[in-house]
């Protein structure tokens, strides 16, 4: 039998032209190419074109189909799981870090810690101040433009384990683990990190996807700006400075 790779990062999008090249960007600083898989849920924005990553093309007409959606992601860290010891699944807007070490070395803790299945990270959101922030161009480096965050519990995922997991609508909890904090890991969300661009999404999901109205997700269907800024400032913890040493890991980013 083949000898397991250490661990793999996936993601799924569709029309992600903003957030996939960051992701890649940062994901690549810690795992080669071989080791990054792109789950492309029929994207025609240009966004996955001519990828050095593994690509794979999931289809499925209806966007935001949250039964559909956790069943491929679940059944793919499956499959991923049978070649590698680890896996991570990060949505296009997640950044998963430790503020103590590289990414890499925390996983390497991880892997060779036989108590540890899994671990949860700590979330929060990025959000632009409004009145102080400008909005971001394309290739701005995101935390050379953006100083304010808060803590978001719904974004305490767990999204990195050795074993399989049976993850909720939104991947904000899985059902058959309990969380564990181990290893002081966090996920920087950026949904928020530029209003404009928010809207931008929201207006193009709303407008012109095909969208299940199930209940879930019902985020998705806003695409006007009062509808978008009003749940831009919805459930906002208690915003606070980025500290400078979580700042400086996304130098580049």
């Amino acid at each position: 039998m083949e000898k397991k790779r250490r661990c793999a990062v996936f993601t799924i999008v569709k029309n992600e032209y903003y957030f996939l090249p960051i992701w890649l960007k940062y994901y690549k600083k810690y795992f080669a190419d071989q080791d990054i898989y792109i789950l492309d849920h029929q994207s025609d924005d240009g966004s996955t074109d001519n990828l050095t990553v593994n690509h794979i093309p999931v289809v499925n007409e209806i966007a935001f189909d949250h039964n559909w959606l956790v069943e491929t992601i679940e059944n793919f860290q499956v499959s991923l799981l049978e070649k590698y010891e680890s896996v991570i699944f990060a949505e296009s807007d997640e950044l998963l870090y430790s503020p103590d070490m590289p990414l890499n070395a925390l996983i390497e803790l991880f892997l060779i810690d036989p108590t540890k299945k899994h671990i949860t990270c700590l979330g929060y959101e990025i959000i632009q101040n409004l009145e102080k922030e400008a909005p971001l161009e394309i290739g701005d480096e995101i935390f050379k433009h953006r100083d304010y965050w808060f803590k978001y519990p719904d974004y305490d995922k767990t999204l990195i384990s050795k074993v399989p997991l049976k993850w909720v609508w939104g991947f904000h909890y899985a059902k058959n683990i309990d969380k564990d904090y181990s290893y002081n890991l966090h996920l920087m969300h950026l949904h928020r990190c530029d209003f404009e661009l928010m809207l931008k999404r929201h207006e193009e999901r709303a407008n012109k996807w095909k969208l299940k109205g199930d209940g879930g997700g019902a985020q998705h269907a806003i695409g006007d700006r009062e509808g978008v800024l009003k749940y831009f400032n919805k459930q906002l913890g208690d915003i606070k400075l980025i500290p400078e040493r979580h700042k400086k890991i996304f130098d580049g980013i």
